[in-house]
């Protein structure tokens, strides 16, 4: 498939692309985690959710890849109602949908010489999406979760493409108003607000007193059956625990290898809070983890959870914690910043 000089090629296999040019452009664009080719071979091989085909997306131009798209065919294109709840109603039945809705930081990573060119790019990937959701036998095609600001919407506006606002996504900043890097968890915690910053340290305290010890870790089978019963237990609270199946969970985390971490807060034998953290150059992604109670003996373990990822985000000189979608009381009381997300959707013509 071609559009003018660039060319765009699509292929069921992520080894079947050229791997060391798709990382190029995720890591020019700053591309999440999402895009890396461990974690597209691991929800391939263990899909948290599952779909009916992968499509990934290189775009060319003068034999050099300029951009790179992963794609799910979904026999359902809405399956926890993001759309449906502001009313979009294209993504009903069978959709090809980039990138899954478990990325919250949808983009199609371009390297781009200037503007012109990223429209041009941007253009091909939306035309051959919507031919290809029409030969996979889709209704729709489109983009999930894409921040406020990202060129892709304009351009979709352009061509006419449903743009519309679904849900908030959350990040941390790890800098301070001059811009200069926290260089420690107690600067970060100057930030907030004093009397959030007096909790955090008052249930630190109490733990302590406790017993009570923390550990970031590699992942391992028998524990994450722990972290993915406790992540469930506090997903259900929101209606979203089928989003972590116990044996893909499992598989998907340990195909990860060192783009994952176990973050755990325990007293003696027992586990308080556990959870999964992603990790790509310049993020730490507070990606799926729960406690056990939300008090123990005076304190929070979930605020034990976030105070340990937060503090190894700023020892590892990340520049963001992301903070994904939902909860935004906590969130923002942690100095979290709200990001819109958007869908880019239109019928594939099938």
């Amino acid at each position: 498939m071609s559009t003018a000089r660039i060319t765009v090629d699509v292929t069921d296999r992520i080894d079947d692309v050229d791997i060391v040019q798709w990382e190029q452009v995720a890591t020019e664009s700053t591309a999440p985690v999402h895009y890396s080719p461990a974690y597209l071979r691991a929800y391939h091989a263990s899909p948290l959710s599952p779909f009916l085909a992968v499509r990934y997306m290189t775009v060319a131009e003068g034999g050099r890849i300029a951009a790179v798209l992963p794609c799910y065919l979904q026999k359902e294109g809405d399956p926890y109602g993001f759309l449906r709840a502001v009313g979009v109603e294209e993504a009903q039945g069978p959709a090809l949908l980039g990138h899954n809705w478990y990325c919250y930081d949808t983009r199609v990573p371009v390297r781009a010489t200037g503007s012109a060119q990223r429209v041009r790019v941007l253009g091909a990937v939306l035309d051959v999406l919507r031919e290809q959701a029409a030969a996979d036998g889709a209704r729709t095609a489109g983009l999930v979760s894409v921040p406020e600001g990202d060129p892709v919407l304009d351009v979709g506006r352009d061509k006419g493409w449903r743009v519309a606002p679904i849900v908030t996504r959350f990040q941390l900043p790890l800098h301070g108003a001059t811009g200069d890097a926290f260089d420690s968890y107690d600067s970060y915690l100057a930030t907030l607000g004093a009397r959030t910053r007096r909790t955090i340290r008052q249930y630190l305290r109490r733990a302590a007193d406790a017993g009570v010890t923390t550990a970031v870790e590699a992942p391992c089978p028998d524990f994450l059956r722990t972290v993915g019963d406790l992540t469930r237990r506090t997903a259900a609270k929101y209606g979203s625990d089928g989003m972590y199946p116990e044996s893909a969970f499992t598989d998907f985390v340990m195909a990860l290898g060192d783009s994952a971490r176990v973050v755990r807060v325990d007293r003696d034998e027992r586990t308080l809070a556990a959870a999964v953290v992603l990790l790509d150059d310049e993020r730490l992604h507070m990606w799926a983890g729960g406690t056990s109670h939300a008090t123990v003996d005076g304190f929070s373990p979930n605020y034990l959870l976030w105070a340990t990822e937060i503090r190894t985000a700023i020892e590892w000189r990340k520049r963001w914690v992301e903070g994904g979608r939902s909860n935004e009381p906590m969130k923002t009381r942690h100095g979290m910043k709200p990001l819109r997300l958007y869908a880019c959707v239109t019928p594939s013509g099938a």
